[in-house]
């Protein structure tokens, strides 16, 4: 495994169900929840965050940032960077 899991529960509940159920911290909802996190890079990571009400996901790499509603599409985009990163090692 190329990341590590920042936040299990979470994690494993947007792969079965839906996370709009999912309580955020004061600080959470300022800078989302991570949930993953590359090894090789720490600037790539995968986050939950409240947009407007709405839980996202959102994956992060150095100074950019883009949004999913899906978590498949996330994880997709997330996986896919992991495997730019890993190549460049």
């Amino acid at each position: 495994m190329n990341y590590i899991i920042s936040n299990k529960q979470v994690f494993e509940q947007a792969q079965l169900r839906p996370v709009s159920d999912v309580s955020f911290s004061e600080e959470e909802l300022q800078n989302g929840m991570k949930l993953a996190v590359s090894k090789v890079d720490e600037t790539l990571s995968l986050y939950l965050v409240d947009v407007d009400g709405q839980k996202k996901f959102d994956v992060r790499w150095d100074d950019s940032s883009e949004l999913f509603n899906g978590w498949y599409s996330a994880w997709d985009n997330f996986s896919w960077c992991l495997n730019i990163v890993n190549s460049q090692k």
